[in-house]
């Protein structure tokens, strides 16, 4: 299904089938192979003020994994 052409109609895509961020460990493990785990725990230090991932609320989660993995991607490039 093309979520962003439904969405652009203004259709409701239910919460349950929309895409996600990527799973936090397998995200976390990506990021150390790109050597970017310093820039991860300053983000949350910094910008979230918290130690761990599992300390923000699932809005603050998502917004933070979804900032990773830009991140990720802008590095992978």
């Amino acid at each position: 299904m093309h979520y962003p052409f439904l969405k652009n109609l203004g259709a409701s895509i239910p919460e349950h089938i929309q895409p996600t961020a990527a799973k936090p460990v397998n995200l976390k493990s990506s990021i150390d192979k790109a050597n970017l785990t310093e820039m991860w725990d300053m983000i949350l230090t910094l910008d979230y003020g918290v130690s761990e991932v599992d300390e923000l609320s699932p809005e603050k989660q998502d917004e933070f994994l979804n900032v990773m993995s830009l991140l990720l991607k802008a590095f992978n490039r």
